[in-house]
């Protein structure tokens, strides 16, 4: 059956609009981090609490000197936001939104090595990119050297970088030997990390005409309970070639819920050349400038977060650019409501955002605040959600799929029945229609109408 496929394989990989144009991702994150060392080398000169040099580079902007200005904004949107890979959920039209509205870097759902490398069928069931999409990493679970860099090898033209599962704690995952289990297996870890740097790019070259560079590896890995053991597994990932490595700040065994070791973090990317990505904890701007100012990582992972919102990471130049933007659920009875019909739908208002930068002067000031008066997405913007409805039609995401997400991001606007009704529609185009019977659904957002 795979000779079926080989000449849809072949015209795939030719078409342009399906080969992106190859980012070199571990720039990306290296600059974040720079960014994130001059904001802390800045904070620790203005604080005045006079702590001493290794606490003062753990301090967040409430800690520091009130009457010190300091240039969060320029941090904010140096910082580099990766959208994690998620089961069932990291599909074309979710990383599409999330990076219309924020992230930088996105990854897909775990691929099972040995069986993308073995079926033609599982490689066009599994990996789908939309038209145009760059820096994409994808999420491998492999067992040996070879599988992993066959994999890679077949990957090579569609994505700017191989991840490695270390992390998954899922029972079925660990029974057979892969996510979190690798934690105790740093040698076979290493073998595969090197396997994938030096698989062949199979002669494909970017627009240009030239090869594409060493494929990177990056491995995703969880902290163990012993922080040896956890430091010792990254720095064989890193001698083995890993480009960066991203940490969850939990253990495999902890809740879900459970708060994330961010000291952990911090001492493992003390003791790396290479850089670390923080994952875990992420929920909103302000907990994203909070962790990167505690451990230092410019590289910020979010799941959960984004699944509630994928515009959580969004920010705007002004007060006045974001609202005019975005629409809102809130409880705020004092809010200004929408002109016009969408006023009609009262539950939708404005909402204001203290932490914007004044532009008012010739000289941009930005104000002083802490990470506490920063925006909280909590709630979801209706154009998102339009966004995501319109990218699930043109990315022909399972409708399951889709309700399941739609039902996430619009928890404030639908009521029970509406609830169950949106449960029971069988195409994309079905939850459209009732979004707009709702008041849910606008022609606003950043992907056109089908």
């Amino acid at each position: 059956m795979g000779e079926d496929w080989a000449p849809y394989e072949l015209a795939w990989s030719q078409d342009p609009l399906h080969r992106p144009r190859h980012v070199h991702l571990p720039a990306l994150i290296e600059a974040a981090d720079k960014a994130v060392a001059e904001a802390v080398a800045s904070l620790s000169r203005d604080d005045s609490s006079g702590a001493s040099p290794a606490s003062a580079s753990h301090a967040a902007p409430s800690e520091c000197d009130g009457d010190a200005v300091h240039d969060w904004w320029g941090l904010y949107t140096a910082l580099c936001f990766i959208q994690a890979p998620m089961v069932r959920c990291s599909r074309p039209a979710f990383r599409r939104v999330c990076r219309e509205w924020g992230t930088r870097i996105s990854y897909t759902h775990m691929l099972i090595a040995e069986s993308f490398v073995k079926s033609a069928h599982a490689r066009h069931a599994e990996l789908a990119r939309y038209a145009g999409e760059d820096r994409l990493v994808v999420q491998l679970a492999a067992k040996s050297g070879p599988a992993a860099a066959e994999a890679a090898r077949l990957l090579r033209p569609y994505c700017d970088a191989v991840d490695l599962n270390c992390g998954c704690p899922q029972r079925w995952a660990m029974k057979e030997g892969i996510g979190a289990a690798l934690l105790d297996r740093p040698e076979q870890v290493a073998d595969m990390v090197h396997s994938i740097r030096n698989a062949v790019p199979d002669g494909h070259t970017d627009a240009a005409g030239a090869p594409p560079p060493v494929l990177p590896c990056v491995v995703k890995m969880r902290i163990k309970d012993d922080l040896r053991h956890s430091v010792d597994f990254a720095r064989q990932c890193e001698a083995a070639g890993a480009s960066w490595l991203t940490v969850h700040g939990r253990t495999p065994t902890c809740q879900p819920s459970a708060a994330v070791n961010a000291e952990a973090v911090t001492h493992i990317r003390e003791c790396l050349s290479v850089p670390v990505v923080l994952n875990g904890g992420v929920a909103d701007v302000s907990t994203a400038m909070e962790a990167a100012l505690r451990t230092g990582c410019g590289g910020l992972m979010a799941a959960n977060g984004l699944l509630d919102n994928p515009a959580m990471f969004y920010c705007a130049p002004s007060r006045a650019a974001m609202e005019a933007e975005m629409t809102f659920a809130t409880s705020d009875s004092e809010a200004a409501p929408l002109p016009g019909a969408a006023a009609a739908f009262s539950p939708v208002q404005r909402v204001s955002f203290a932490w914007a930068p004044d532009r008012a002067a010739p000289a941009v000031q930005l104000r002083r605040y802490s990470v506490h008066d920063m925006w909280q997405a909590s709630v979801t913007p209706r154009e998102v959600i339009s966004d995501f409805v319109r990218a699930a039609i043109r990315t022909d995401l399972a409708v399951p799929t889709t309700v399941q997400q739609v039902l996430r991001m619009a928890r404030v606007y639908v009521s029970p029945a509406e609830r169950n009704h949106l449960a029971l529609l069988r195409s994309n185009l079905s939850v459209l229609r009732c979004l707009q019977e709702v008041g849910v659904y606008v022609e606003g957002g950043r992907i056109a109408c089908v």
